[in-house]
């Protein structure tokens, strides 16, 4: 019974994470480039169970799980998003592989948001103030002029080339934990320079999130805390009525 309580309160602890995780992901269903989160919940292992009788060799009584509380994890879903156009020249949108590069003063950073803007020294930057960084370093656009950014990132104002978009992916995207302010960032690991992408200019890309399977699964979650949130009551139960009962004895 004791471990019937421990098994409930390890499924509501399952259920709070993932409702957790996909109120973040409802919460951020119109945020540019956002990727949403799935949680993975690993079985607890099994323990071969052996009786001994005195000099008999022993034999198996059968297999039992030998912890109640699940391995969770929270793992990225970088599946693509829609676009959607925009008409603004300085949003951009990544279609194919690939991540933007942004400076922080934590060192580099990815995202796959497009929506840049000039800050007052004429720098590209992310709509946090993060200078975005080309293959000269920091992109500056010079004032007033006609900005055109054609598929491969290569940057122009009124027809001259200014600098070039590093868009760089990851063999293993795993590396990659999210940093807030829809950055992510991989540390101890270098970035590749990636040429599988097209690069489109006025156009968003939106969150990969499915607002209806999201609330399928909140739903779903709601319903299986219940369920474990019952089975805890009832385990409490016996065992106070086990307790109770051995005492009278």
């Amino acid at each position: 019974m004791i471990r019937g309580i421990y098994t409930a309160t390890s499924a509501l602890n399952l259920q709070e994470l993932k409702q957790e995780v996909w109120a973040n992901n409802i919460a951020n269903l119109d945020t540019p480039g956002f990727k949403k989160e799935l949680t993975w919940a690993e079985a607890a292992r099994e323990a071969n169970l052996f009786r001994f009788l005195g000099s008999q060799n022993p034999y198996s009584l059968g297999r039992m799980t030998a912890g109640v509380q699940p391995g969770t994890e929270k793992l990225t879903d970088f599946s693509p998003g829609r676009l959607e156009e925009t008409g603004n020249y300085l949003d951009l949108a990544i279609e194919g592989e690939g991540f933007f590069v942004v400076s922080t003063p934590s060192g580099e950073a990815y995202t796959r948001a497009g929506n840049f803007q000039l800050d007052e020294e004429g720098r590209l930057v992310t709509v946090s103030g993060y200078p975005v960084v080309g293959e000269g370093g920091e992109i500056i656009l010079p004032a007033g002029g006609s900005v055109s950014v054609d598929e491969e990132g290569n940057i122009s104002v009124d027809g001259e080339e200014v600098d070039r978009l590093r868009i760089v992916d990851f063999l293993n995207r795993a590396v990659l934990r999210k940093s807030g302010e829809n950055l992510f960032v991989a540390e101890g690991v270098i970035p590749q320079e990636t040429t599988n992408f097209e690069l489109r200019q006025g156009f968003l890309e939106k969150s990969n999130l499915d607002p209806v399977e999201a609330m399928v699964i909140m739903m779903e979650a709601l319903r299986e805390y219940e369920i474990a949130q019952r089975i805890l009551v009832s385990q409490d139960e016996a065992l106070q009525k086990a307790v109770n009962s051995i005492a009278q004895l």
